[in-house]
This record gives structure tokens, C-alpha cells and sequence, in this order.
């Protein structure tokens, strides 16, 4: 009897780990194919491969998904990183997340694109909606009634795997009168950047309470990215509005 506890506990752990394996596997294969459809992904001098580290993943019980992020070295400057969204048959699709450098990828409101930086020819809502399709969250959020996993994926995301923080009207001096600094774009004066700022914090607080305060404040600031993403949710569709808060600069050494 001990035997046959030991042999089903033994194939019960090998089952978890072929799983784990498998899952991998998947998520190596969707970050590889991504790299190739969009080669600025690559800024070391390997075309092709999988040079992106596993930063951090989020498991959602509930909800039965998993949010995955990875990154280039930290030692490449300017480095670029991708989301891996899993859903619940462990199906994996990977979205760029590009630094602030790929203006045109962000769709950065009040600003002027980077004319010497190749263009994406793509967006991060659009890449969003995507994975969704190819996951199948519409069909999959049918079974929870009275939650939006839509949203449930977007604050996870934004929440957990980002660190963002969910700011509100008594924030305004935190989003105009902070700002970020960034050697990777060109540069620019500091009194222009507020005045976008500024402008920011207007076109936002627009829009704060989307759906009559069904979601309440939909604006995350991911102060690492020096970015702020507003979030509407329409039916099975998500819209990110990203503002950009830093400032391009030189650091002038003697």
C-alpha cells in the first residue's frame, strides 16, 4: 500500500514538473517569435534567441492566470522588456513592452515622435488586444459573471507585476511636478516637459471615473518607466492611454 502512495506521489511530482517544463517551453517560443516580428527587441548583437530574463510572474488563483515579465540584462542601456500573458490551459502570448524610447509604440499624447528611431508600426493596445484574441479571454470570461476579468488582468498586471501605483485627483503634484530622467531620448528642456506634464494631468482627469465609477480610478503610475497608463474597458475590448513623464537629458561630466 506504501508502495503504490509512494509511486502516485512520485508521478503526481513528475507531472507537475512536465507541466512546468512544458509551460517554459511555450512561453521561450512566444518570446522568440515576438523578438522576430519585432527585431528593436533586439539591442544585443544576437539576432535571434532568447536573451530576456524572467523578472517576475504573478499567478492568479481566482482567475486561473499567470502574468510573466522579462528583461534584457541590466546592463544594457536603454534595454527593452515583454510581458508573457498564460491562461488557464497554459497557453502563452508575449507583448513588447518597449522603454519610452518607441514614442510611436505608445502613442504618447503632446509629444513629437523620435524621427532617428525605426518605427514599431504597432501599439501596445493593439498587441494587447491581440494576446487576448489568441488566449481567448472573451470566451474564458464568460464564466465569471459578475467580475470584468478583463480588468482583473489589467490590474494584475499594472499591480503586481509592474508595481504601479493607483493614483488619484489628490496626486496632481505628483504628476506635474515630478519628473523623470531619461539619457535614452533626445534631449529636452525641463520647462517643456512640464508644460506636457501638465497637459497630462488635464486630458486624464477627463476621463478619471470611467463606466460611472464601475472601476473607479483607472490611472496607474509606473514610476520606474516614468510612464502613466489610463485604462477603459469596452466590453471585450481594452484602451491604454499612455502619458510619458520623463524628460530627455545628457549627464554633463567634466
Amino acid at each position: 500500500m506504501k508502495a503504490k502512495i509512494h509511486l502516485l506521489y512520485y508521478m503526481f511530482i513528475l507531472l507537475i514538473v512536465s507541466c512546468n517544463q512544458n509551460t517554459e517551453q511555450k512561453a521561450s517560443d512566444s518570446i522568440k517569435s515576438t523578438i522576430e516580428k519585432f527585431p528593436q527587441l533586439k539591442t544585443t548583437n544576437k539576432l535571434f534567441g532568447n536573451d530576456y530574463l524572467l523578472v517576475k510572474s504573478v499567478k492568479n488563483g481566482k482567475f486561473d492566470f499567470e502574468i510573466q515579465l522579462f528583461s534584457e540584462p541590466d546592463k544594457i542601456k536603454g534595454k527593452q522588456e515583454i510581458i508573457v500573458i498564460i491562461n488557464s490551459k497554459k497557453e502563452c502570448c508575449a507583448i513588447p513592452f518597449f522603454s519610452n524610447k518607441y514614442k510611436d509604440y505608445w502613442n504618447f499624447p503632446f509629444d513629437t515622435p523620435n524621427l532617428t528611431v525605426k518605427k514599431i508600426n504597432s501599439n501596445f493596445t493593439s498587441e494587447l488586444n491581440e494576446a487576448f484574441t489568441k488566449l481567448s479571454i472573451k470566451e474564458y470570461s464568460t464564466k465569471f459573471k459578475q467580475e470584468n476579468l478583463y480588468y482583473e488582468i489589467m490590474n494584475e498586471l499594472f499591480c503586481s507585476v509592474l508595481n504601479c501605483r493607483n493614483i488619484q485627483e489628490r496626486d496632481s503634484l505628483l504628476i506635474y511636478k515630478t519628473i523623470g530622467l531619461n539619457e535614452d531620448i533626445p534631449v529636452e528642456k525641463w520647462e517643456s516637459a512640464f508644460v506636457r506634464f501638465r497637459k497630462n494631468y488635464d486630458l486624464m482627469k477627463k476621463d478619471w471615473h470611467p463606466h460611472d465609477y464601475e472601476f473607479n480610478y483607472n490611472c496607474y503610475l509606473d514610476e520606474k518607466n516614468h510612464r502613466i497608463y489610463q485604462v477603459n474597458y469596452n466590453e471585450y475590448r481594452v484602451n491604454v492611454r499612455t502619458y510619458r513623464q520623463d524628460c530627455g537629458y545628457r549627464n554633463m561630466s567634466m
